[in-house]
């Protein structure tokens, strides 16, 4: 920020101010707006990350024992799909609402509602056919949650508190489970209260969201039309007229990849692969969630804090692909539950951690211009979503290889080299001119 601007007194507790149009050129929001910002981010992010990376699979095995790794991968596949689909059209809708509310608190509120009632199916539900209609109601509508709070840093962050404020979302996502497996922990027999009190977390933090942003403004009255062409447009970034944006979206997207092989098949590696006994599984989860949840906690904010160019973040994310893969590695290798964890803490830990802590304020470095940056957040969000769907439906030809049973050491090396492959493309990201 210039140094001849005077930098404005932070908020007072309870508002926000209007939008001002250079990121550089608004005021600083306050340290209450800024709490309760992240408490609304933890709460939404427990309420899927918790169901993504246990109580599904858990659920899975109860209803269908004999087939969970298919119909997971299909459950988790669809779910991830339908996330894909929710949250640039929940972005694009944001985006046009003249609503007197403004155009985020709205969807916000949406959110919090269709995911609850997700929830509740998923809670009470006895077939595969209503799990999955519940997880759909659950993926759909917590976007709307997420893209409504993640345009907040492009809508009325400055910069100067964007490396913060856009490491809070990972620093949440990792808080979220740190917390939400204490639930799993507290009512080992009740789906219903896994599933369902991470939702009352969301619910009460995002409403102290919705209340404090009172000055959330509405759109523009001059918005596009918004039609089949402009929302197809939510899921492209032109690499003509932003290339690195488009190289950082490639770089995120392959080391996704990898830590979508370990968090997603981590519940039946334990069971198939390391002989983890029923009774034993659910505190090798909680000592693994607590850990890799600890670690991102701690890492993302110092690394969002420590790296102020483009250069060091870029550094940091190349670090952080190595750490992911040698962390597979040593799951893939193991058959015992110590390096496993040792594995875990590389690859579900540290590594995305330091992800966590750079990626939303990289990818507004790399923007060429920032009218459309809450769009263009979207397709971040994609590009770190997706992983999540492609590797459910493609897990299964890497699993069924070589024998009658699950190939584990392929999914899971194959994934390192994907992670791997994105140093060079992100050392191809250039500052920008």
């Amino acid at each position: 920020m210039s140094q001849s601007i005077p930098e404005p007194a932070p908020l007072a507790p309870g508002r926000s101010r209007p939008t001002v149009t250079s990121s550089e050129m608004r005021p600083r929001v306050s340290p209450v707006f800024v709490v309760i910002y992240a408490l609304a981010l933890f709460g939404v992010w427990m309420a899927i990350n918790l169901p993504s990376t246990v109580t599904v699979a858990l659920r899975i095995a109860e209803i269908d024992p004999a087939g969970k790794t298919t119909t997971y991968s299909l459950v988790a596949g669809i779910g991830t799909l339908t996330a894909l689909l929710a949250n640039p059209l929940f972005g694009q809708l944001s985006d046009r609402t003249r609503s007197r509310f403004g155009r985020r608190r709205p969807w916000i509120v949406v959110g919090l509602v269709g995911t609850t009632v997700g929830a509740a199916i998923i809670g009470t539900s006895n077939t595969i056919g209503l799990l999955i209609f519940g997880w759909v109601l659950m993926q759909a509508f917590i976007n709307a949650c997420i893209a409504a709070m993640l345009a907040i840093v492009a809508d009325r962050i400055p910069e100067s508190q964007q490396g913060l404020i856009g490491s809070l979302s990972g620093t949440a996502s990792a808080a979220s489970t740190v917390v939400g497996i204490f639930f799993i922990q507290a009512f080992p027999e009740s789906i219903l209260a896994q599933i369902g009190l991470p939702v009352v977390a969301a619910l009460v933090f995002g409403t102290a969201l919705v209340l404090i942003f009172r000055d959330d403004t509405p759109a523009a009255v001059n918005q596009a039309r918004f039609t089949a062409k402009t929302f197809l447009r939510s899921f492209y970034a032109n690499p003509r007229t932003s290339p690195d944006f488009v190289r950082f979206l490639s770089a995120v997207f392959l080391f996704c990849v990898g830590s979508g092989v370990v968090l997603t098949y981590s519940v039946y590696f334990l069971q198939d692969e390391v002989r983890v006994s029923p009774e034993e599984l659910p505190n090798v989860l909680f000592l693994t969630l607590i850990l890799t949840g600890s670690l991102n906690l701690l890492v993302a904010p110092l690394v969002g804090s420590f790296c102020k160019t483009l250069r060091q973040r870029k550094t940091a994310l190349v670090l952080a692909a190595i750490l992911v893969a040698a962390g597979i590695a040593a799951i893939a290798t193991t058959a015992d539950v110590p390096q496993f964890l040792v594995g875990m803490a590389l690859a579900g830990g540290v590594g995305p951690g330091i992800m966590f802590g750079v990626y939303i304020v990289l990818a507004l470095g790399t923007l060429s211009e920032h009218s459309s940056a809450a769009r263009d957040l979207g397709i971040v969000n994609i590009a770190t979503t997706l992983p999540f769907s492609v590797v459910p439906f493609a897990a299964p030809l890497l699993l069924s290889v070589g024998g009658s049973s699950p190939n584990y050491q392929l999914l899971y090396l194959a994934g390192a080299v994907i992670s791997l492959s994105s140093i060079p493309v992100l050392l191809a990201v250039r500052p920008p001119r």
